[in-house]
């Protein structure tokens, strides 16, 4: 497996820590504490799945 998969992994990884360090925090504190959470949360699922499609990518090209 090349790197460039495993750095998406690792910031999918953080983006979902951080989506869930927000909700943990501040559960219903604001609106906008609710937003950014589910904007991390979403690029979050945008990066993994950036992941994956690298990772059949590269057992394709072996």
């Amino acid at each position: 497996m090349k790197r460039k998969p495993l750095v998406w992994l690792l910031l999918a990884l953080a983006l979902f820590a951080y989506a869930v360090s927000i909700f943990i925090t501040s559960p219903a504190e604001s609106v906008w504490s609710m937003v950014s959470g589910v904007i991390c949360i979403t690029a979050s699922a945008v990066v993994f799945w950036r992941f994956l499609a690298e990772s059949r990518a590269d057992r394709s090209e072996q």
